[in-house]
């Protein structure tokens, strides 16, 4: 079985990534542009010199895929005016003029040849993220099964897009194991796995004293006995709290219960539901701020896996526990604030009934009805079998199905049956074989316009990243969702459900590299106000803010600057706004000299366009070129080094860049790179705003243990520059405004990435008029989001293969 479903899968991967040429034909622009060629561009582009384009050796069949992408190249660098370079003598205008006429008509001529013949999107498979997804939603699972499946290679644009998508065994095991992952999850029977850890997690306070005055550097010392009731005072974010000492046994929804009370505190406390996986990372269920006063009980529910470890802590807000706590001999001296935890409950995991509700509905044709449900069969089991496989293979396979097309996965269960094996067990056989088929887990078709089913997958992939729901397969399967009006209709249903949050994250993640955010920890002693809970907090700005734009259909010009945007209170106290209460997010105004608003300003783009420790005009000015202007520098000439930034606050990177723009074959990419990154430069690595960098403030010791002192004050920030244009700034305010003039080609780029990844091919030739067209159309309502979302899913390039 595994060896001919890997078979079988490859082999379909490969074809559907092969493209057939031969009718296309060799284009007719070689004479129109030889003269050209010969007079402006040989001299630098032949045998002798250092070049990826080499005239001698490009021939001109357009066919060939290669020589199709090296001569759409010359196009257009030579229509931009940057080829031939300035230094040279420029060609006869109008014999460029005609040599580019030619060739633009031939390219053009070859793409659409190519896209009638073969589609424009290639097939392609369901990405890591889109199969875990629609596991769930297909099998009604709330778990994530997609943990060993191998991630998406970093191709340079989205994973959605076919031609750079890899597969290979490693994946198709790992499929067969997501597979077995999820019907296990789905199809559950014995005994309700529930259980109330009440009394163990209350025990904890009793062996929690030999913990009280233990050393500081053996984890104690962090806690005391509370001087009214039962229960602890918590001084330091720590995790021995843990109900769980090896995790929880089973996965699923746990609801954690919590007396707590903010404790020797005249401001809010902010306790954290903490869940510490395996592999020793962590998350945070939920945070609340505690007002002093009366103790409060919280409770949070929240999906655990194998292994986990939920502990109840509070915030330092950047104090370093063993610091604050040390200063004043322990515990038992603190003054300050701290947790009262009075109680605490997990019970879990939690089933709206048992067997789960998944269970029930797969199974439901051989499920007893009335008391506690059961297997009980009416028919012979091949007859059950074939009955549940026929009810979930338009679900499965996201069509209609034909049930010859069936019987294969059928016939699989007779051996289990003939084993005599457990109804339960000889069901998942088939199902699994469907799960890890090659109609499951990929998308093709053929060229042309998509039917109703493949239009409803691609809406559905687009906006919710998952399989549709009853109503588009519905109208997919009458017809209708082809029909422009229903079609709207359904987008906006969408958008308006939460699983429209999928494709927030996901696209925005990738187009603004927000999937990177945690690629790099800031230093902790440079930056010691960077914690737990606002690392938790930086990424759910632009969610919001962007989800915000979709909802009010409002102009992606507030994503270079806006007059609001969304904090709690530990991002406010970042951004240094004030009057911002509790931990749940809300929508401000922004004072009209704030240097906040659009994306760039946002904590989260400065945090992953920064290593942690330092900035670099030269990351983030490619950030801004690369994703906003959709224009990327071309890369280093071969033997630059990178640029390192003085870590000792001595030399600023302005004045390092400096040295390095004065050699020739850097400063003309300098000139477009650098000044986007000047203007950021006022955005430390986690998005604080500054004047001065800071510089490494040493270490002080407490007996064998060193604890880093406050960074130091550094040296001044110059936020100033000049663009390529000429045009200067004396910070970001100012080079805002400047972006703003460039909004048409800002939209540009991002129409382009919306249909790159909601189609899963890149931008070809025959598309540009069209994206030229939704450009000009949405210009008139200043480029609303919602509707250039709506205008590209009624585009022709969304609506054909």
């Amino acid at each position: 079985m595994r060896i001919t479903f890997s078979i079988c899968l490859l082999s379909c991967f490969s074809l559907a990534l092969t493209i057939c040429d031969d009718a296309i034909g060799v284009q007719t622009f070689k004479e129109d542009v030889t003269d050209l060629v010969d007079s402006s561009c040989i001299g630098c582009h032949d045998d002798s010199t250092d070049t990826d384009l080499n005239f001698e050796e490009l021939d001109h069949d357009l066919s060939d895929p290669e020589t199709y992408r090296m001569w759409e190249k010359v196009f257009d660098r030579t229509e931009k005016g940057e080829m031939p370079p300035e230094s040279e003598d420029r060609p006869d205008p109008d014999e460029l003029k005609t040599a580019l006429t030619v060739l633009k008509t031939d390219l053009l001529a070859a793409s659409v040849a190519r896209q009638s013949k073969v589609g424009r999107v290639p097939s392609r498979r369901l990405t890591k993220r889109e199969l875990g997804y629609t596991m769930q939603d297909l099998l009604w699972i709330a778990d994530d099964v997609t943990t060993g499946i191998p991630d998406e290679v970093d191709a340079g644009s989205f994973d959605t897009v076919g031609e750079t998508q890899r597969i290979s065994a490693v994946h198709m095991e790992s499929y067969l194991a997501a597979a077995d992952e999820a019907l296990g999850h789905a199809i559950k029977f014995g005994e309700n796995p529930y259980f109330d850890y009440g009394d163990q997690a209350n025990n904890n306070f009793s062996q929690l004293e030999s913990w009280h005055d233990k050393p500081l550097n053996q984890g104690g010392n962090m806690t005391r006995k509370l001087k009214y009731g039962k229960g602890v005072a918590l001084f330091g974010d720590v995790d021995y709290l843990t109900v769980f000492t090896y995790g929880i046994e089973r996965s699923g929804k746990y609801r954690m219960t919590a007396k707590v009370a903010a404790y020797q505190s005249q401001k809010p406390v902010t306790a954290k539901f903490i869940v510490k996986n395996q592999t020793g990372g962590a998350r945070i269920a939920k945070a609340i701020d505690l007002l002093p006063g009366k103790p409060q009980t919280v409770v949070v529910e929240t999906h655990l896996l194998t292994g986990d470890k939920p502990y109840l802590t509070f915030d330092t807000e950047g104090e370093a526990s063993f610091t604050r706590v040390a200063a004043v001999g322990g515990a038992k001296n603190m003054n300050g604030s701290g947790l009262a935890i009075l109680s605490q409950k997990i019970e879990g995991p939690i089933y709206e009934s048992w067997p789960p509700p998944a269970t029930q509905r797969i199974l439901k044709s051989v499920m007893a009805t009335g008391g506690d449900a059961e297997i009980k069969l009416t028919q012979e089991p091949l007859k059950h079998v074939e009955d549940i496989v026929t009810e979930m293979a338009p679900r499965v396979f996201r069509q209609t199905v034909d049930f010859e097309e069936l019987a294969s996965f059928i016939d699989l269960a007779k051996p289990a049956i003939e084993e005599g094996r457990k109804f339960q067990e000889i069901v998942k056989v088939p199902l699994r074989s469907m799960l890890t088929s090659p109609k499951f887990l990929m998308f093709s078709g053929e060229a042309g316009k998509l039917d109703g089913f493949a239009l409803a997958n691609r809406l559905s992939y687009f906006l919710w990243k998952s399989m549709p729901d009853e109503e588009l397969f519905e109208l997919a399967k009458s017809g209708q969702l082809s029909d422009p009006k229903v079609l709207a209709v359904q987008v906006d249903r969408m958008l308006d459900d939460r699983k429209s949050n999928r494709f927030v994250k996901d696209f925005f993640g990738q187009w603004l590299w927000l999937h990177k955010i945690n690629a790099t920890t800031p230093d902790d002693g440079l930056y010691p106000e960077y914690d737990e809970l606002l690392g938790d907090s930086i990424p759910q700005e632009p969610e919001l803010f962007l989800t915000e734009l979709i909802k009010e259909n409002l102009s992606l010009t507030n994503m270079i600057d806006s007059d609001f945007t969304f904090v709690n209170r530990r991002l406010a106290k970042l951004y240094d706004i004030p009057n911002i209460e509790g931990q749940s997010f809300q929508k401000i105004s922004l004072p009209a000299d704030s240097p906040r608003g659009g994306v760039l300003t946002q904590a989260a783009i400065l945090k992953t366009t920064a290593n942690g420790t330092t900035t670099s005009p030269v990351m983030r000015g490619n950030f801004v070129l690369t994703n906003f202007f959709g224009t990327p520098p071309s890369p280093p000439p071969p033997g630059i080094g990178s640029i390192e930034p003085d870590t000792r606050g001595k030399t600023t990177i302005r004045e390092i860049l400096k040295s390095h723009r004065e050699m020739e074959s850097c400063n003309q990419c300098h000139r477009e790179i650098d000044p986007p990154g000047f203007a950021l430069e006022s955005f430390d690595p986690i998005g604080g705003f500054r004047e001065h960098y800071r510089a490494d403030g040493g270490v002080n010791k407490f007996g064998e243990f060193e604890v880093k002192n406050p960074p130091k004050r550094g040296q001044p920030v110059d936020a100033s520059g000049v663009t390529s244009a000429g045009k200067e700034f004396a910070g970001i305010n100012e080079y805002k405004k400047l972006l703003l003039e460039q909004k048409e080609q800002i939209a540009r780029n991002f129409i382009s990435r919306l249909i790159v990844y909601a189609t899963g091919a890149e931008i070809q030739f025959a598309d540009r008029e069209k994206v030229e067209a939704i450009l000009a159309k949405m210009s008139e309502n200043d480029y609303a989001v919602r509707d250039i979302i709506h205008e590209v899913i009624q585009s022709q390039m969304f609506l054909n293969k």
